[in-house]
């Protein structure tokens, strides 16, 4: 069995048909495996992160083929990367963070700084804006995994975090994730809200 390298692929265009096609072809032709991927349109562009696994002899020919797309429309990256240590978040428990609100600016930072002072780990994070049924008023909306140490009580980061949805003047709900953190302990479900809000739908 050969051996295979994790690469990180990124490409931004303008949006049109055919991107995906496009991109995963040179995956298929090297022989390569596409494991993961997030994939969106942003404004007019569309953004798309893939993780693919490629056999070590045909890396360098991969990433040629991919940065042929640059000059059609495409601006594409490509990066090493390797497998997750599984140990690096033994012991963290895993929470959902969702937010709902007025948009205004530097909510996100005042989260993600937030939690970043408190050794908290965003695993990934979704937001976008829609207007209010009735009023249209832009409304921003935020869902987060993130990872949490064993130092951080859950009654702690929920305060923490109620004290910065008044401040902020949205609703922020903390649930526990129903699966397994990474020392094996199955989670009960936990919810708490600042004040309750209304469900996210993901972009």
């Amino acid at each position: 069995m050969s051996m295979t390298n994790q690469l990180l692929v990124c490409a931004i265009g303008e949006d049109r048909p055919g991107i995906v096609a496009q991109l995963t072809e040179v995956v298929a032709r090297h022989g390569g495996n596409l494991e993961e991927s997030r994939m969106a349109i942003l404004g007019g562009e569309f953004a798309a992160i893939m993780l693919v696994t490629v056999a070590l002899e045909r890396v360098d020919a991969f990433k040629t083929e991919l940065h042929r797309l640059n000059g059609d429309s495409l601006n594409v990256i490509v990066k090493p990367t390797q497998r997750l240590d599984p140990n690096r978040f033994k012991g963290h428990s895993y929470y959902d963070i969702t937010l709902n609100g007025a948009d205004h600016e530097g909510i996100v930072h005042k989260v993600s700084a937030l939690l970043h002072e408190r050794s908290i780990n965003i695993q990934s994070m979704d937001t976008d804006l829609v207007n209010a049924p009735e009023t249209g008023t832009p409304l921003f909306r935020m869902k987060a995994i993130v990872a949490v140490p064993k130092s951080m009580g859950l009654q702690t980061l929920q305060e923490d975090l109620r004290k910065l949805g008044n401040q902020e003047n949205v609703d922020i709900t903390v649930q526990s994730r129903a699966e397994e953190s990474s020392s094996g302990r199955e989670l009960s479900a936990i919810s708490a809200a600042v004040p309750p809000s209304s469900s996210r739908q993901d972009h």
